[in-house]
């Protein structure tokens, strides 16, 4: 819990004044566990509450946020242009942990 308030903390003195587009690349392999895929997942939510992901495409501060995944092998969850409101996207990052190798290679390779 303390990491989380130091990430809120530091999140309150981003400059998300403008748009951006962020994938967020989770490693949901065996060598992560359960526990710290939920702490990543906690993660997210602080970073999307603090980006404006609800504006529509001709407003300039407006971000877009894709997911993807890997353990034995990487794949997308969602891409930027899947969800434009914040219920959709806080909604969707609740990924099912796998578990399985951690392929860091192809995550990269995949993410590029």
């Amino acid at each position: 819990m303390g990491r989380t308030r130091s990430v809120e903390n530091n999140l309150a003195c981003a400059d998300c004044s403008r748009g951006a587009d962020v994938v967020f690349v989770l490693d949901l392999s065996g060598s992560i566990g359960q526990e710290n895929v939920q702490e990543m997942i906690r993660f997210l939510e602080l970073m999307i509450n603090s980006l404006n992901v609800d504006a529509d495409d001709s407003d300039s501060t407006v971000s877009r946020v894709g997911l993807a995944k890997f353990a034995d092998s990487a794949s997308a969850e969602f891409q930027l242009d899947t969800y434009d409101k914040r219920t959709e996207l806080l909604q969707a990052i609740y990924v099912k942990y796998t578990g399985g190798k951690t392929n860091t290679f192809d995550a990269i390779r995949y993410s590029s």
